[in-house]
């Protein structure tokens, strides 16, 4: 048996003579008393053992940690203060790398002992700018060795050959002596056991090469006897230390010698690494054939902070330089990287080649990428310009021309828009099977999800093909603006991807005029990012990073959308033309280097102050900084003195808390219009607190708007009179005011309401006109969003009934109006309103509704292959599944559950399904769906959705206790999965709404600090919406109910 089993004691069958004879050939006996002895002194070491535990344990630590702070807030900050590093992130700028040759060998081999491993040689040549004994590169879970590092300078040593011209045998003389400052004619590179260098030519171009020019004294009426070459030869650094940093994943190699600045030195490095399934550096996926085979591939997603994982390198923007990449692969597989194939070499173990591409242009380490797998193609046929691809794996192939045709329109668009020709020699567009981000703009291969590239050809989808169109275009802005020019820190992000956003808007105004996509999304874009900036932990776009975790927070949905508002508000101001020509010259003067911000102002300031386009003591530098530097943006208020005809236009920070004040001034351009006036007219509140517009000239009965179409990111407030002069217009004649400025209207009424700055009797008053004359979706959307959120607080309260009442009253007379099925002669604006309206009409559980929705699920069942066929429109999907999964039970939830382990579904389908199997509010369905997504069954891309669709009152609870009871397990499978703690802590923590949530939240935080470092700025904007919905319930929850009751609902 094994230990700790019962044993049978031979002894106690014995007789006390037996024992004797036994006790005499060894063995332990104690008397009676001596054993009662140890037996009380057992009891009263456990007793001392259970003391301590109670007292010191982890029941206790866990009830001291309940007793400490209970202030989330101090908590979070103190983590974040603790965080930043005493020494800079940044890499001194004494170096800068002038050329990357690397290799790389990932092994992607279930045969092999080093399966999913990787190895590498990186030489990089670096420039010295200033005197130094310290090479500081980034490396980050890579093993090297200080043996495996080497660092040189060269000189050029002359060899002389000497030949006889005669008959007779050639007589050979060869001379050497040191030439200092001399190009090569001839060089070798000192190879390395690693790899074996394949190509002579590149790696001879790691140093230039010319021709010396011919000695003056050389008498050239003499025939030449002398052949004269020269080679490199290497000079080794001394190397004292080799010093790893694993807090600012730095690599600090000490030499004995000076660097000196001028010259030019060689840092070569051996490295190895693991090949893991994280969605960062270099990393593995898979999927599953059509034949159910599983397909490994290994793909790298390097923003923006992990190249340094794949090699050893100068891992910031700023440093830019060309790199000449070699991959090896097994024969069957393909590798594509930035640029083309340049050669295929045989390696000496059989079935292995190495593919060596073409040298890029100087680029930063970011943007460097590359994939090993057996994905196919599908390109255009052109025959000017780059070679565009598509690639997927092969069963998605047919879903990948729409994404082709639209690329084809794009480039030549943007081709135009920036006045310059693509930059690369070829596009490859690749469909990855997990991707962490929806799509990465790695220069000349941009990788994507799955659903944000592939379109099913059957399907009319009006949201996918847009979503599609709008992330392809985005990315290949970026081949421009963020690759070919280049901000030189992560604290410019913004302007990188709000300007993509924004052009990427354009280019969809331009090309899909009838789709409204501009004004839908930019609006849409622009309401979300309101509401986020208005909460005290709201950052500003352009701040101090100071952490790698802070890298990591920068790219959230303020840096896309804010930068995209602002930027919108200066095409607005200064023009389209302006804008355009402004960032045409950008482009050509800063290509292939490294900027900031203020480079791109200093253009704009001359133009616009020239056409008298902003006020002569305005720069565009002061204008945008207001933006860009400060956190949070003004609502700007306009008072009207109906007896004299002026009004005061004042500006404030908007904040969710009235009682706080701000000194913050913006520069704003404010347009407006009249009830008599259509014409946009421009005043500016430059700087200032205050300023005066005369309105003699209109009657006390007319309305002043401002903001007109939303171009300036800012909410404005009115006087009462003038608020209720714009819902009597509203009711009566809301054409003569612009659709887009309706829906801001609303959503300006509902935030000021929230902040306490007006009633909530102007927001609710106003959207009433809804249901009597609004047939546009825009107004909708900002209404719905707004009431939506609303309606989670309430949720909480016993009044959630007359609420949902309110609002099924407002919704219904329009979901009776435009039905569930699509027309042939809808508008954009009618698919995406009746998909709207719809969809709130079954959340607030419309019998219709409800209805519609299990018929055509259950339709979906009977299907003879529910994995082909599915009678549920596209757009529609998520919302018949959630009301059927909802509603019913084990079996609904298991069908739609058993369509997800489908190999062939379409991806877009695949998220859909997702969304909706956490609509259920069976606990023990939630904790299983949970448990899938832990144990495997679920690709990591996919997670963030799971714990996003458990977004109601059960999910929360359940998900929560979920959450806490396998925390150690979530951590260990995502912690290095910034994406999947982003969603977590951001999109499911933030439906806390009550004070109990807050008091959990925090214990949860206490008990595990160490772990949430990394998310705990996601975290402040978490609490920031708790406490804004918990202090929302004592500031209007009665006033709203008063509202409701004296309306009759």
């Amino acid at each position: 048996m094994g230990r700790g089993s019962y044993h049978s004691n031979r002894a106690e069958f014995l007789s006390d003579e037996a024992i004797l004879k036994y006790s005499r050939n060894g063995g332990c006996f104690v008397t009676t008393k001596k054993a009662i002895g140890f037996v009380v002194f057992a009891l009263i070491s456990l007793l001392i053992v259970i003391l301590i535990m109670y007292y010191y344990g982890p029941t206790k630590t866990n009830e001291t940690i309940i007793k400490e702070s209970n202030d989330i807030e101090k908590l979070i900050n103190d983590t974040i203060n603790e965080e930043k590093s005493k020494e800079t992130i940044r890499l001194p700028k004494s170096l800068y790398p002038q050329f990357y040759r690397l290799w790389i060998h990932p092994i992607l081999d279930e045969n092999s002992d080093r399966n999913f491993t990787f190895s590498g040689r990186v030489i990089i040549e670096i420039n010295c700018v200033e005197d130094t004994n310290k090479i500081i590169l980034h490396m980050d879970d890579l093993d090297i060795s200080e043996s495996d590092i080497q660092v040189y300078t060269t000189r050029q040593v002359e060899i002389t050959t000497e030949s006889q011209i005669s008959n007779n045998p050639p007589n050979h003389n060869v001379s050497r002596r040191e030439v200092d400052d001399v190009e090569t004619v001839e060089e070798t590179l000192t190879t390395t056991e690693i790899i074996q260098t394949t190509i002579l030519e590149e790696t001879e171009s790691l140093l230039p090469s010319t021709t010396l020019p011919p000695d003056p004294t050389t008498n050239s009426t003499e025939p030449s006897t002398e052949k004269i070459t020269y080679r490199t030869e290497n000079i080794p650094l001394h190397i004292i230390t080799v010093e790893k940093d694993d807090v600012n994943f730095k690599l600090k190699i000490h030499l004995a010698q000076v660097m000196e600045n001028g010259k030019t030195y060689m840092v070569e490095i051996k490295f190895s690494g693991q090949i893991l399934e994280n969605l960062i550096g270099l990393y593995k996926t898979s999927y599953v054939d059509t034949e159910g085979n599983i397909r490994w591939l290994a793909t790298t997603h390097l923003q923006p902070i992990y190249a340094r994982r794949v090699f050893p390198c100068f891992d910031e923007p700023y440093f830019k330089a060309p790199f000449a990449i070699s991959v090896a692969r097994r024969t069957n597989l393909t590798v594509l990287s930035n640029m083309p194939l340049q050669q295929t070499e045989p390696m000496e173990d059989p079935g292995w080649v190495w593919d060596h591409f073409q040298k890029t242009p100087p680029m930063s380490t970011y943007l460097v990428a590359f994939t090993i797998s057996d994905m196919k193609s599908i390109s255009a046929n052109v025959t000017v310009g780059p070679p565009v691809k598509i690639w997927a794996i092969k069963s998605d192939l047919t879903q990948a021309q729409y994404a082709l045709d639209v690329t084809m329109e794009l480039l030549p668009f943007l081709e135009t828009f920036f006045d310059m020709k693509y930059p690369l020699p070829k596009l490859d567009m690749l469909a990855v099977p997990n991707f962490g981000k929806a799509a990465m703009e790695n220069w000349g291969i941009i990788s994507f999800r799955k659903s944000s590239l592939l379109f099913d050809p059957d399907s009319t989808s009006i949201k996918t093909r847009s979503y599609i169109l709008a992330k392809i275009a985005h990315e290949l802005v970026h081949q421009w603006f963020g690759n070919l020019v280049t901000m030189e820190w992560w604290s410019d992000l913004w302007l990188n991807e709000g300007l993509a956003t924004f052009i990427a808007e354009i280019a969809i105004t331009t090309l899909r005029p009838k789709w409204h996509a501009y004004s839908s999304v930019k609006v849409r874009d622009t309401y979300n990012t309101l509401n986020y900036d208005s909460l005290k932990s709201a950052r500003s776009i352009q701040s101090e990073i100071l952490t790698n975790a802070q890298i990591e927070q920068t790219f959230d949905s303020i840096v896309y959308r804010k930068g995209s508002s602002v930027l919108k508000m200066l095409n607005s101001t200064l023009s389209y033309e302006i804008f355009q020509k402004g960032l045409q010259e950008f482009v050509k003067k800063y290509a292939y280097k490294a900027v900031t911000q203020d480079h791109l102002w200093s253009l704009y300031t001359t133009s616009a102050q020239n056409k008298s386009l902003i006020p002569s003591t305005v720069t565009v530098k002061d204008l945008m900084n207001s933006w860009s530097m400060q956190s949070g943006y003004p609502y700007v208020t306009i008072t009207r003195d109906y007896a004299t005809g002026i009004a005061k236009i004042n500006q404030t920070k908007m904040t969710e808390n009235t009682n706080t004040t701000s000194d913050a001034l913006w520069y704003i351009p404010i347009t407006y219009i009249t009830t008599t006036n259509s014409n946009v007219e421009i005043i500016w509140l430059e700087n200032v607190r205050e300023t005066t517009l005369n309105m003699t000239g209109i009657s006390n009965g007319s309305w002043i708007l401002l903001n007109i179409d939303e171009t300036g990111f800012y909410r404005v407030n009115y006087d009462t009179h003038n608020w209720k002069l714009l819902i009597y217009q509203l009711r009566t004649g809301r054409i003569q005011i612009p659709v887009t400025t309706r829906g801001q209207l609303i959503d300006d009424s509902f935030a000021l309401a929230e902040s306490g700055i007006i009633n909530y009797t102007i927001a609710f008053d106003l959207v009433k006109y809804l249901y009597i004359t609004e047939p546009n979706y825009i107004p909708w959307y900002s209404a719905l969003r707004n009431m939506e959120e609303l309606r989670t607080i309430i949720s909480n309260y016993e009044y959630s009934g007359m609420y949902d009442s309110f609002l099924l009253k407002l919704v219904k007379p329009m979901y009776n109006e435009l039905g569930t099925e699509t027309r042939v002669y809808d508008t954009q604006n009618e698919k995406l309103l009746r998909l709207h309206i719809v969809t709130s009409a079954c959340k607030l559980r419309y019998g219709k509704c409800i209805m519609w929705a299990r018929t055509k699920f259950y339709d979906w069942i009977q299907m003879k292959d529910p994995d082909s066929e599915n009678p549920i429109k596209v757009d529609y999907r998520y919302i018949a599944q959630c009301t059927a999964i909802k509603s019913g039970g084990p079996f609904e939830w298991d069908f739609l559950w058993n369509r997800t382990r489908n190999p062939a579904i379409a991806p877009v389908d695949l998220q859909t399904a997702y969304q909706s199997l956490g609509c259920t509010y069976d606990p023990w369905l939630i904790n299983r769906y949970l448990e899938y997504s832990l144990s495997g069954n679920i690709s990591l891309e996919f997670i963030p959705y799971v714990w996003q669709s458990i977004n109601h009152p059960v999910g929360i609870r359940t998900g929560f206790q979920f959450l806490r009871l396998n925390w150690d397990r979530i951590y260990k499978s995502y912690e290095e999965v910034y994406l999947v703690f982003n969603t977590i802590f951001h999109d499911f923590l933030g439906q806390f709404s009550t004070e109990a949530d807050l008091e959990d939240l925090t214990t949860f935080y206490k008990i595990h600090q160490t772990d949430l470092k990394t998310v705990s700025g996601v975290l402040q904007s978490t609490v920031d919406r708790i406490k804004v919905r918990i202090n929302w319930k004592t500031k209007h929850l009665e006033s709203v109910v008063n509202w409701l009751k004296k309306n009759i609902y």
